[in-house]
């Protein structure tokens, strides 16, 4: 027998993000989650046997530790789905931005699985996959997302938010080692539920990420300059978003962020995309 599925997970940005504590080796988040325009797709074959999984990324890339491998373990050690997998990724976010690469083909990939097999994965096992992970493939355009990630909540700005990112050129972050620098440094404070009605942005994980790789205050820079007064990295770095309510004025700062950055940081327009 053999089924297959095919998924896509969406890239996300964090316009606030607090640590709250560690619970079982894991830091619990309170965080909120927007989708942006950029997704990650898997087609999974599930076939009988015990042959080795397999994965293919349409970049060619390949990992020593790789996440679809490590989840579809998760998935025969916590949910006894059993048989041999073949997986091929369509990479289309970059990663190490913050834009939640690490963990969309990972949850496209068990997505397509809780579809071919008609399983609902708890939620300890989707926040084993990835902190953002659930609601990568959820469909929400917005959530509130607690515990390690996959504890999700209904969320929608009350404003439109017209966002840009900017990341400095070969800026990457590892997030086990800004996880593990911010349990030394710690991190600003910030109140999500603050930023719920006053839109000022926080990233408790920023001072960890800038004090590995300086080289990521680049982008907070561009985007400072640019005219964007709203400005705050996503997840664990490298990116940082920009943003306004203002649609003319978002294309104006858009419009200088291209002309000034001379290369020195890659730009996207996520506009509206909240709601997109």
């Amino acid at each position: 027998m053999e089924l297959s599925a095919i998924r896509s997970a969406y890239a996300k940005v964090n316009p606030a993000l607090r640590i709250t504590g560690v619970k079982e080796g894991y830091h619990v988040i309170d965080t909120l989650l927007l989708r942006v325009p950029m997704c990650d797709t898997a087609a999974v074959t599930l076939s009988d046997g015990s042959a080795p999984d397999t994965v293919e990324y349409s970049d060619g890339s390949a990992y020593a530790d790789d996440r679809v491998l490590r989840a579809l373990n998760i998935l025969r050690e916590r949910e006894a789905v059993t048989g041999s997998f073949s997986v091929k990724i369509d990479r289309r976010i970059p990663s190490g931005k913050g834009l939640g690469s690490s963990s969309a083909a990972a949850a496209a990939a068990v997505a397509a699985v809780s579809d071919m097999t008609g399983r609902r994965f708890s939620e300890k096992t989707w926040a084993l996959i990835g902190a953002d992970a659930r609601f990568q493939v959820s469909g929400m355009p917005a959530a509130r997302a607690g515990g390690a990630g996959e504890i999700l909540s209904e969320w929608l700005p009350s404003r439109q938010l017209y966002i840009a990112f900017a990341c400095a050129s070969g800026a990457r972050s590892d997030t086990a080692k800004v996880f593990a620098a911010y349990d030394v440094l710690g991190g600003a404070g910030g109140s999500v539920d603050d930023f719920i009605s006053d839109f000022m942005p926080f990233n408790a994980l920023e001072t960890a990420a800038a004090a590995i790789n300086p080289l990521i205050l680049t982008a907070r820079r561009a985007l400072t300059d640019a005219g964007y007064e709203r400005v705050v990295m996503t997840g664990s770095g490298a990116g940082y978003i920009g943003f306004t309510f203002d649609k003319a004025v978002h294309a104006e700062c858009l419009k200088k962020l291209a002309a000034a950055s001379k290369n020195e940081v890659e730009i996207y327009d996520f506009q509206g995309s909240v709601y997109g």
